[in-house]
């Protein structure tokens, strides 16, 4: 077998295409931030670390220059230069952003030239180093007085730009880069000790962190390991979006490798809940092996079991987003209902209608759920009724740390072994505790049985109980109207769809197999609002008519409206 050995006809342009592997000059930049964050975790470990690590990034019309506080001495730039694709970096011991050292080369897609004044410390003697498009040389010289650092660290200034980075609308926009910046170096944003400046011409802002205002999902997997096994672990910072925009990211070592999961395709997890759009937030995988640019992860091993892994919680995941979004859903159709009624009532209160008597007025009001639990650790409400075959939750709440202690066990149980109970354990964390110090926990219930008896729910951590009371059944759909005396059902007729409504001890009862129902609510939140109103005038009228024929006749009423409605579009 003959072996011949393949050779890079023209270096320079190699360099070009490493330094132009990245999908936008915005995740350019981010490389050399990423830098910065790979030296400050090695200087923590030998403890040489700055109290922050600032890095400015300052956007010109002819120019933009980098500088952070961490630089290399002339014997450690030409190792990176002389090991292009065999990175230093991989003799540490702990999780690095970097791989292959051509983050150095991506000074490319955003300009022709780039210059490296560099001083390590008070020891080493500054450098000056140029890399131009079209040679396969380094520059390196001294460094002019007029261009020296006044404290160690790196200046990195690119040349010779291709765009205007200064365009408002531009690919290093103020919103592009808030984006990108934020979203690739969240994690040390939020611990603080990374910051991030950008100046321009008409002035300077900070990369602030992701500011998620959103339930908190997947709590029980914020220390998970795949497999059970230690040396793969992984940790879930995932939210319940209720807009149906959301995306999960896969991070490594705290920067965003996949930005989106649904762009990974033949996996299967495109199609699942990870992709709904109603989970956002990332997945910390630091085990994994990154591809050249942060492109993606290898197809390895390692991969395809993280793959499985997350197959294995999606269940959780799936229970914990069904049971919020029922919760917004019901949220939605109350407040439909309650300007139902609204509009209802001021229909109703004009002269044409003056001398009916409303079915709606003045009556109690349903307290509202204590936000501080009684005994500071408590599950509210203390029962629940869930449908067979649905998921359900019940949140727990602990005040923290005055009643429950920072980082305490709380082992979650039910005595039926028929209804499914998620998560088992968890770790209370007060950093997620909200303005009140409380903590809510949403456990997940599931069940295919009914239940006579209600099943005791049980959670205990340190000397503290809680108890809920769960019961598995049908449920019905009933809303009090606000203000209103009267309470709103949604409900199958027994007579079967041909009626519209009825009213029943106060109770306005809507037919849900009524075709005229199915149809107004497959439409716009106007046309609920319009449906629910129409039935609150329809039953006041039929309410006063002593004849009791009424009702009769406006059922005939509404029909010929809706096919009047259907046939005129």
């Amino acid at each position: 077998m003959k072996r011949v050995p393949i050779q890079f006809g023209n270096l320079a342009t190699v360099l070009k295409l490493l330094g132009t592997m990245y999908r936008t000059p915005a995740e350019a930049l981010k490389e050399h931030i990423s830098n910065a964050v790979d030296e400050h975790l090695k200087a923590q470990q030998d403890q040489s670390a700055c109290p922050e690590c600032r890095v400015i990034v300052a956007l010109g019309k002819e120019r933009v220059v980098i500088e952070y506080p961490y630089g290399m001495t002339e014997a450690e730039f030409k190792a990176v230069l002389q090991r292009v694709a065999d990175s230093a970096k991989a003799e540490f011991d702990f999780a690095q952003i970097g791989r292959l050292g051509i983050g150095l080369f991506s000074f490319f897609q955003v300009g022709k030239k780039c210059t490296f004044i560099s001083w390590k410390n008070q020891e080493a003697e500054p450098i000056k180093v140029t890399i131009r498009e079209g040679s396969d040389n380094a520059e390196f010289e001294k460094v002019r007085k007029s261009e020296g650092l006044s404290n160690p660290g790196i200046r990195i200034t690119i040349f010779s730009l291709r765009f205007d980075p200064t365009y408002k609308r531009g690919p290093l926009s103020k919103a592009r880069l808030q984006k990108v910046f934020a979203e690739k170096f969240n994690a040390y944003l939020r611990d603080g000790w990374l910051k991030i400046e950008v100046r321009e011409p008409e002035g300077a802002y900070e990369i602030e962190p992701l500011k998620i205002e959103l339930p908190a999902i997947g709590q029980g997997y914020e220390n998970w390991f795949v497999s059970g096994n230690p040396k793969r672990p992984i940790s879930l910072e995932l939210y319940f979006d209720p807009s149906g925009k959301g995306v999960v990211a896969i991070r490594h070592a705290g920067v965003t490798v996949v930005d989106n999961i649904k762009t990974l395709s033949a996996y299967g997890l495109e199609e699942s809940v990870y992709t709904s759009g109603h989970v956002m937030g990332f997945i910390d995988a630091d085990f994994l092996t990154p591809l050249p640019a942060r492109a993606g992860f290898e197809e390895n091993d390692d991969w395809l079991s993280f793959l499985v892994e997350l197959d294995k919680i999606r269940f959780s995941i799936e229970s914990e987003i069904e049971a919020l979004r029922q919760e917004e859903d019901q949220k939605k159709l109350t407040e439909i209902q309650k300007k139902a009624f609204e509009l209802a009532r001021e229909i109703l209160d004009s002269d044409q209608f003056r001398d009916l008597e409303l079915l709606i007025g003045e009556g109690e009001r349903k307290l509202p759920e204590p936000r501080i639990p009684p005994n500071g650790f408590d599950f509210i409400p203390a029962s629940i009724r869930i449908e067979p075959g649905k998921m359900g939750a019940i949140p727990l709440k602990a005040v923290v740390p005055r009643i429950v202690p920072n980082k305490s066990v709380v082992n979650i149980s039910i005595n039926n072994p028929a209804i499914q109970v998620l998560p088992k354990r968890i770790v209370i964390k007060g950093a997620d505790a909200d303005e009140n110090g409380v903590i809510t926990i949403r456990v997940s219930l599931f069940s295919k049985t009914k239940t006579s008896v209600p099943a005791i729910l049980t959670a205990k951590t340190e000397g503290l109980q809680a108890e809920a009371r769960v019961r598995v059944a049908e449920l019905t759909q009933i809303r009090e109207l606000g203000e209103g005396r009267i309470n709103y059902e949604e409900r199958p007729f027994e007579e079967g769809p041909s009626k519209h409504s009825r009213c029943i001890s106060k109770i306005l009862q809507i037919n849900t197999l009524n075709p005229d129902y199915k149809e107004q609510m497959q439409g716009s939140d106007q046309q609920k609002l319009f449906y629910a109103a129409l039935m609150i005038g329809k039953e006041t009228l039929a309410f006063n008519d002593k004849t009791e024929r009424a009702d009769e006749f406006l059922e005939r009423l509404l029909t010929f409206l809706f096919q009047l409605k259907r046939k005129s579009k």
